[in-house]
């Protein structure tokens, strides 16, 4: 991987003597791509060109002519991990670069982008490898770790990132649900859940004061945009009798929600998809190495996505968003369709989320995507280019100025 990431030094020269960027694309607010292969929003794959003007995609087909001739490479639109930490911790086993938890069992108002760190190494790493989009959460430990917040991989300043703060409210069962401090069994969590609906009913259904409702910015307007259905509720669970439990809880509460983790969701299918509730899978490449997990297998995606449930790829992770492609293509080498894993990359997340602007190739969209050498799910093709609201980024890392630095020891 590290090889594959130093190959994308110095593309800026390798492009402009390609002809493949020419001066005008850096200033101008038009650009023109063609003779193109464009991955299209239903994963279907059509040569042509696409037309950008002031960072929306204006003309996509077979009649765009002109601008930069890409040669049959490939135009992606930009990838998506639905659930990850990037920009929360540096340094794995350095507990002073991490800002991932509130440490509290249910910290309803604690953000996940209060500790973002835009600056962070980590983010060009996923970066270069196609992602251009994260749903940034909290660690997933106690029964409310915090809100997520949808980010962009580019730009320094805060401002510049956050795409939606809150997306929505994290939810924890299982021994994540338990956490350090908080229920000491599945039996006592689920007793913390029922008496949390309990004291926060519907809003038609209200009958008792709920702190933070005099207008204040506090947990109160949190629960109640949840409640109301508003703001998406994120449930975590990954055994399978877990993935039930919380399926009778978002039904039984009316919750506008999603499933994440879902690592057994294949001994469930068909209860995932007769709830009609989306899934933000993963980590991909889950073992039954855990209690917690004891039936994962490779093939949970497929089963998935044949039940016809809308799947949306996560890591879990900092430093393996840039795996996250890779793990795609290991799901489509057992069993899932390539183009339900780019869907499940791109607009699937964006539909999830509330932001259908992005994650497609399609008039009026936002243009932001990547150019491959092939097919993106193959570690093999390397990313060329990485354009966002079309601006071409910086396809620098950590690795590259590594490798730059010392390629030549005196």
């Amino acid at each position: 991987m590290q090889n594959r990431d130093w190959t994308r030094r110095g593309f800026l020269g390798v492009t402009i003597a390609a002809g493949m960027a020419p001066k005008r694309l850096w200033a101008a607010s038009e650009q023109v791509f063609s003779n193109a292969t464009l991955v299209m929003p239903d994963g279907r794959k059509l040569n042509g060109g696409m037309r950008i003007q002031d960072g929306v995609i204006q003309e996509i087909g077979v009649g765009v002519r002109g601008g930069t001739d890409l040669k049959g490479k490939w135009i992606v639109p930009g990838f998506t991990d639905a659930g990850c930490r990037l920009g929360l911790l540096e340094v794995g086993l350095e507990s002073g670069t991490h800002d991932t938890s509130a440490n509290q069992s249910i910290a309803i108002n604690a953000r996940a982008v209060d500790g973002y760190n835009p600056r962070s190494d980590l983010i060009p790493v996923a970066r270069v490898n196609g992602i251009t989009q994260v749903l940034l959460n909290p660690k997933n430990s106690g029964m409310i770790p915090g809100q997520a917040a949808l980010m962009r991989t580019a730009g320094t300043r805060l401002t510049d990132v956050v795409l939606a703060q809150p997306v929505g409210l994290c939810m924890n069962l299982g021994r994540a649900g338990q956490g350090q401090d908080g229920p000491g069994s599945r039996i006592e969590l689920m007793m913390e859940w029922r008496a949390f609906f309990e004291d926060h009913p519907k809003p038609s259904e209200d009958k008792k004061k709920r702190k933070g409702e005099d207008g204040s910015k506090g947990d109160g307007e949190i629960i109640k945009d949840l409640r109301s259905g508003k703001l998406l509720a994120l449930v975590r669970a990954n055994r399978a009798d877990d993935i039930e439990r919380a399926l009778d809880m978002i039904v039984d509460n009316e919750l506008n929600a999603a499933m994440v983790g879902c690592i057994e969701g294949h001994l469930v299918a068909d209860r995932i998809a007769a709830a009609g509730v989306p899934v933000l899978l993963g980590p991909l490449d889950a073992q039954p190495s855990s209690f917690q997990h004891p039936h994962a297998r490779y093939e949970n995606p497929a089963i998935l996505d044949a039940a016809g449930i809308k799947l949306a790829f996560r890591s879990g992770d900092a430093h393996q968003v840039r795996n996250l492609p890779t793990l795609a293509g290991v799901a489509v080498a057992h069993g899932l369709p390539w183009d339900s894993a780019i869907r499940a990359l791109t607009i699937n997340p964006m539909d999830i989320f509330g932001r259908p602007e992005l994650g497609r190739l399609a008039v009026g969209s936002e243009a932001t995507f990547f150019v491959s050498e092939g097919d993106p799910l193959q570690p093999r093709h390397q990313v060329y280019d990485v354009f966002i609201k079309g601006q071409r980024t910086n396809m620098q890392t950590r690795q590259t100025r590594l490798f730059d630095a010392f390629k030549e020891l005196e």
